[in-house]
């Protein structure tokens, strides 16, 4: 099973998991990290060093932003952990893709299909107008 990381600027990481475990159940092979302010980055490196280290698996590790320090920090721990995978803009529709389809499908493929329901989970909904005479209900 695919091992996956959550990592972002303060609670938001384990506050993502725990939504997508309310919509699609607890998620083994997962851990989460708070990067929290006045943090130091030894401390936030060995807390993320040690949590891939607990995952099996290729490990997707999903960050905030791109160049931010959860992403700048992973960038560093490559050298030790080459095979992560670190994809940025982590958000719900991610998540659930990752979480429903990590059993199924290879990690290059799996990649893909994240970023995608990422990207079209990404919506603005406008309200139709009625143009025409007839009344619409």
């Amino acid at each position: 099973m695919t091992g996956v990381l959550i990592c972002t600027h303060g609670n938001s990481a384990s506050e993502l998991l725990k939504t997508a475990e309310m919509i699609c159940g607890k998620q083994d092979n997962c851990q989460t990290v708070a990067f929290k302010m006045g943090e130091a980055l030894e401390e936030l490196k060995a807390e993320m060093d040690q949590k891939i280290a607990s995952l099996s698996g290729t490990v997707i590790c999903l960050v905030d932003l791109k160049g931010g320090t959860p992403f700048n920090t992973l960038i560093g721990l490559k050298e030790k952990y080459p095979a992560i995978e670190i994809i940025t803009g982590v958000n719900i529709p991610m998540l659930l893709e990752l979480f429903m389809s990590r059993n199924q499908l290879a990690p290059k493929e799996l990649i893909k299909m994240v970023i995608e329901a990422g990207k079209s989970g990404v919506y603005h909904y406008q309200e139709v107008v009625p143009t025409g005479g007839e009344e619409e209900f």
